[in-house]
């Protein structure tokens, strides 16, 4: 058969790929002891990023988290610095606006009565 451009790009490929000396098994098994000990080692690191506190485990503060846009009247937007200025007090160091922003979002989810009492105060429930 006369070789041309409709021959099979991948033909040679196969032939290759049938011609391949095999492994001998003991360079099998190491290969497959080494890719088992990058697996456990990639298994170790993912445990011990778990196990890790998030601010900790994190590459960054915006890692594992998706933006979203919450319109603040001024006076709340203030009361955010102030919270952070008062964290940062607390533990003796930085803080990020994003950290204290969402611990305070997750402290509303785990009181609903706090929200709710504040909702009651800017006017819902008045019927």
């Amino acid at each position: 058969m006369k070789k041309g451009s409709t021959d099979d790009p991948f033909a040679d490929d196969e032939e290759e790929a049938d011609n391949e000396p095999e492994q001998p098994e003991s360079e099998r098994s190491e290969l497959s002891t080494s890719a088992t000990s990058e697996s456990v080692t990639s298994s170790q690191r993912t445990t011990q990023r778990q196990s890790l506190p998030y601010i900790h485990s994190r590459d960054g503060v915006k890692d594992g988290r998706k933006q979203r846009p919450v319109f603040l009247r001024e006076h709340i937007e203030d009361g955010i610095d102030d919270l952070v200025d008062q964290m940062e007090s607390e533990f003796g160091e930085d803080v990020y606006k994003t950290d204290v922003t969402e611990a305070a979002m997750a402290v509303a989810q785990e009181h609903p009565e706090l929200v709710l009492e504040k909702l009651e105060e800017w006017g819902y429930g008045w019927s």
